[in-house]
């Protein structure tokens, strides 16, 4: 009776570990909100921010924008830095994602407002009429 007792808790705390390491990633919970897709790479999600009929009728018109909102009292060096984490340079707009932080994405296809848990790292970018999110990099 006594190995049962001790084996129940260790189940239990594997079962819990195993949960925590399935969470979603910071891509993966972004994308049904913005209409991204997974693609053959297990940590790149891409879409097109206009498509189907309305990019053949209307051109492909589309808009987008990024916000960073801090997550809790940022130091001010940390705050200094979520203000550069969205940069633009060479008609890309690129967010780094490399600590915890909210990512907050505006585009004709919806809203997305993520939040960076510690230790995640992503780099969302858009380029022309492709938005592409992969996790796990920064540059």
């Amino acid at each position: 009776m006594k190995l049962a007792i001790v084996a129940i808790p260790s189940i239990i705390g594997s079962s819990a570990s195993a949960a925590q390491q399935r969470r979603p990633s910071f891509c993966a919970r972004l994308a049904p909100q913005i209409g991204l897709s997974p693609t053959s790479k297990p940590d790149l999600w891409q879409g097109r921010l206009i498509s189907g009929l309305k990019a053949a009728f209307l051109g492909g018109s589309a808009s987008i924008g990024f916000s960073v909102e801090p997550v809790g009292n940022p130091s001010a060096d940390d705050a200094a830095t979520l203000r550069r984490a969205c940069t633009v340079t060479k008609a890309e707009y690129r967010c780094v994602v490399d600590r915890p932080m909210i990512l907050v994405v505006s585009s004709s296809k919806g809203d997305g407002r993520v939040e960076a848990q510690p230790g995640e790292t992503a780099l969302v970018t858009t380029k022309g009429m492709r938005i592409r999110c992969t996790d796990g990099v920064v540059s």
